[in-house]
């Protein structure tokens, strides 16, 4: 009987780490391979920068920008 194996990319550690050594937090994950875990943080990045370019971010800029405001006029 074979048992998949799953890799995760702890980000405390910046290493790959298979599901039996994972710590309960700070881990991205779960990857099929640990080269898809590897990856993980720049894949994040391009995801979280397209995202902020997209209109569906605009609300959060919007109130993001206020907050810089209000921290500007303390």
């Amino acid at each position: 009987m074979t048992t998949s194996q799953t890799y995760w990319y702890n980000l405390s550690t910046q290493s790959v780490v298979r599901d039996d050594e994972r710590p309960s937090e700070d881990c991205l994950g779960p990857f099929a391979t640990a080269a898809e875990a590897e990856d993980s943080p720049a894949v994040l990045i391009e995801y979280a920068k397209s995202w902020l370019e997209s209109e569906e971010s605009e609300p959060y800029r919007q109130m993001a920008a206020e907050l810089d405001d209000d921290i500007d006029r303390a």
